[in-house]
């Protein structure tokens, strides 16, 4: 269940990451400007996802607690940012798609809470049960998660070609 989940969060935050390699030219609000815009606010909002998502996981993996869609609102924040200095059409519209689709990535996380496994009682039905509840709910969020990573890859690829990344 753990792998799974950290492969789909990893090939988020790996297309996060390219998103964040849009090309930083100056100008401006050309293109280029928008693109600059763009880079500079994901970059900012993107820097500490990798080991964010890293102790996540570690946390998680011990019994704590994790809000797995708090952990991505500073990109999100950052993609909130952008758009709302991004005024070249050709940029923002891509921008806007990028943003949509993440904050559906975002959705997917909502409300699931990873059980601490050491704590449960393998004779209890009822602690049973909830195991396989959290791990039926880790697989739809596995399902959930992959596609919006393969959206978020099309629009991060769009607005690459538009940043000429």
């Amino acid at each position: 269940m753990n792998k799974t989940i950290v492969t789909r969060l990893s090939g988020a935050a790996a297309v996060i990451v390219l998103a964040t390699t849009l090309s930083a030219c100056a100008g401006g609000q050309s293109v280029a400007e928008a693109c600059k815009i763009a880079q500079d606010e994901l970059a900012t909002a993107s820097s500490t996802i990798s080991s964010d998502l890293s102790s996540s996981m570690s946390k998680a993996a011990t019994g704590e607690n994790v809000d797995f869609g708090a952990l991505f609102q500073p990109v999100m924040d950052g993609l909130t940012a952008a758009q709302s200095k991004v005024t070249n059409a050709d940029v923002k519209a891509p921008l806007t798609a990028f943003t949509d689709e993440f904050s559906s990535f975002i959705q997917t996380l909502e409300g699931f809470e990873m059980p601490d496994v050491s704590k449960i009682d393998p004779t209890d039905a009822a602690a049973m049960e909830k195991l396989q509840a959290a791990q039926e709910k880790a697989q739809e969020i596995s399902t959930k998660s992959q596609e919006a990573s393969t959206k978020l890859g099309e629009q991060a690829k769009k607005l690459q070609s538009v940043c000429g990344a």
